[in-house]
Order: structure tokens, then C-alpha cells, then sequence
């Protein structure tokens, strides 16, 4: 098991792309860290530097407080699954997932045979050793894919968007798999992955990450509450977050926000009073799930909006409204009974309304739940 240092990692390609700047990190020992980030952000860069398939252009990587320069993949003692499985195709189950530890000095067949058994039935693939790669599904190929790198019982996993290619359901028991093998096993997890839904549910933390840089490090759930920045607030939920440019007026022990030409009192404990402000504009954000039809007996603002459209999407209705010539969403309950072209009052409880700097971008408040 180990513990992971990146310090000051930077990475350029040809023709001066850089792909990464500056990045540090510390991922714990057994931790499960996620790196979450839209496709082209630099990611899949920084875990194939952490795994020695790439060198870094700068900086250094430790394990376990041991400077990696130099060292390959092999020496490193780290595990990959890739997206698309990479599976030997004339190789049967038990010898894709036996591979590796052909490269092991002095282990017997019948330890190999032994471990590949233990592995499948971790896997539940007991009943498939016998099979080719071309007679799998897309989810037995990529249990396979994982039992070759559980098997060789590594210090660290790395995990490149491995459930891409799956559909919906097979996700999701992936997804859990995964989960559970990291509780059963106790092992450094590094996760890439531009699913949000996946990194809120599997990681320990989270890492944002936005052209070659991370935005923010936290637990999942702190992340989604409390995001550092625009870039954070906007990509962290779905549907993501609604943004208005506002207006902010400070009055004796409290701050009053104009938003859509309505206005919410913000708690001072979020905004102390001695906040520097340049000027009167901020940006406010409200999730789409913080606009309530029903009066909170917390403090609130209320606005009324007029419904544009309605989407049923199972989890929730998606509503979207217009206010002040203004457009935003919301998501209620499916049952809830709005039709496009009716006036109504939403309410929102003041301390869920985030603030970020128009200039930085940076938040300016924090959420008190």
C-alpha cells in the first residue's frame, strides 16, 4: 500500500501544448481518490505520469516518500485498467488474468492457478476461465481487465476510465464492484473518470480538474456543497448549477443580493461585513434543486417566474422558467402539478445561495449546509 506525492508536476508536448501545470496533490495511503474532469483537461496525463507509462516535463512523483525518477511502470509496482480492456484476444480468461504474474521469479503454477481462482471468484467470473475475449460481453471483458490487475496484488490501482464503454446498467454493478474491491482489498486507488455520478459515489475525494490544472481537492459531498470557484460550482451537479450576474448591498449586520430584481438577504455568517468587495457585482448561484414551491420556514427570498417548459426525467421534473427576462431551471418532485405558461412562486433559503467574485470567478461565501 502507499501513499502518493506529486509536487510541482508539469507536462508539455510538441509544439508547447501543455497538458499540465504546476500540479500538486497528496493521495493517502488506501485512499480512493477520483480525478474528475471533462475530456482534454490533462487527467489520463497525470495518472499515466503517476503509473511511469509518461515522464513529466517537470516535478516529481513520490511513493511513499520515494522519488519515482527513473523508475518504470514495472518498477513501481502499480496496476492499470484501461477503457478498452486490453485483453490478449487469443488468450482465455484465466491466462489474460494469469498474465502478469508470468513476470514473478519463483512462483509455482500452483500458486498462480491458486491466486487466478481467488480472483475470479472476488470477480464472480468463475464460470467464464475457459472463454476467448470475443466471447464475453463488454462487462465480463472489463471484470477480466480488473482481474489482472487485482492479481498481482499491486501497492497502487490506477483506473482509466474504465466504465465508458458500458452501458447504464452494467455501470452500475461495475461501479459498485469497484467499490466493494477497494473496501476487500484495502488499496491506493487513483480514479479518472468525467462522470460525476461515479466520482461522487466511489471517491474518498475528489480532484476538479480544467486544462491541466486542479480547481479543488475535498470529499465529494464538500465539493458539491461548497465549490471554490465557478468552474467548480458549474460542474459539480446535475443539472448543473444556474449562474446570474447580481448585484450585492451591504446594510447593518447583513448583505442583500438583487437577483432576477429580487431580493435575498444573505446570513452574515456566510459574508462576514469585513469582506472586500470592489464593487456592488457579484455572481450568484442556485442549484436547480434548491428552488422550493413550498414556503421554508427558514430564512428565504422568493421570486415569481413563468414556466417555459416541463421535462419528466424520472428522477425528477425538470422545469424550466423565465423571470425578468431571465431563463433558469429547476428540478421538483414528478408529481408535482406546474404547465408551461403558468406564473409561480419559488422560494430559496438564503444560505444555500452561492456568491463568487465576477473577476476571479472565486467564491466569496460558503454554504452553512
Amino acid at each position: 500500500m502507499s501513499s502518493i506525492e506529486l509536487k510541482n508536476i508539469s507536462m508539455t508536448y510538441d509544439k508547447g501544448v501543455k497538458a499540465l501545470k504546476n500540479v500538486d496533490l497528496q493521495v493517502n495511503d488506501h485512499e480512493f481518490l477520483v480525478l474528475l474532469g471533462p475530456s482534454g483537461c490533462g487527467k489520463s496525463t497525470l495518472l499515466r505520469i503517476v503509473a511511469g507509462l509518461i515522464t513529466e516535463t517537470e516535478g516529481d512523483i513520490l511513493f511513499d516518500g520515494e522519488s519515482m525518477k527513473g523508475k518504470d511502470a514495472r518498477e513501481r509496482n502499480i496496476s492499470m485498467v484501461f477503457q478498452n480492456y486490453a485483453l490478449y484476444p487469443h488468450l482465455n480468461v484465466f491466462k489474460n488474468i494469469a498474465f502478469p504474474l508470468g513476470n514473478i521469479k519463483g512462483i509455482t503454477k500452483e500458486e498462480i492457478k491458486e491466486r487466478v481462482e481467488e480472483t475470479a471468484r472476488l470477480l464472480d467470473i468463475e464460470e467464464i476461465l475457459n472463454r476467448r475475449p470475443r466471447e464475453l460481453s463488454g462487462g465480463q471483458k472489463q471484470r477480466v481487465a480488473l482481474g489482472r490487475a487485482i492479481v498481482r496484488d499491486p501497492r497502487v490501482f490506477l483506473f482509466d476510465e474504465p466504465l465508458s464503454n458500458l452501458d447504464v446498467k452494467m455501470r452500475g454493478d461495475l461501479r459498485d464492484l469497484i467499490a466493494e474491491i477497494h473496501r476487500n482489498l484495502n488499496t491506493t486507488f487513483i480514479y479518472v473518470t468525467h462522470d460525476q455520478s461515479e466520482a461522487m459515489v466511489l471517491g474518498d475525494r475528489v480532484a476538479v480538474m480544467e486544462n491541466g490544472v486542479i480547481k479543488q481537492v475535498g470529499a465529494p459531498q464538500d465539493v458539491y456543497n461548497n465549490p471554490n470557484c465557478v468552474y467548480v460550482a458549474g460542474f459539480v451537479g446535475s443539472p448543473k448549477m444556474n449562474f446570474f450576474a447580481s448585484r450585492i448591498t451591504k446594510g447593518e449586520g447583513s448583505y442583500s443580493v438583487k437577483i432576477m430584481g429580487n431580493m435575498f438577504d444573505i446570513p452574515v455568517e456566510r459574508l462576514p461585513l469585513d469582506t472586500e468587495l470592489k464593487d456592488d457585482r457579484v455572481i450568484s448561484g442556485i442549484r436547480p434543486e434548491d428552488f422550493k414551491l413550498e414556503r421554508p420556514e427558514k430564512p428565504y427570498g422568493s421570486l415569481r417566474a413563468t414556466v417555459t417548459k416541463c421535462i419528466p426525467m424520472g428522477s425528477g421534473l425538470h422545469v424550466e422558467l423565465s423571470c425578468n427576462d431571465k431563463s433558469f431551471l429547476a428540478v421538483f418532485l414528478n408529481h408535482t402539478d406546474v404547465k408551461v405558461g403558468e406564473e409561480i412562486e419559488l422560494f430559496v433559503e438564503t444560505d444555500v445561495i452561492h456568491l463568487f467574485d465576477p473577476e476571479t470567478e472565486e467564491a466569496i461565501c460558503r454554504r452553512i449546509r
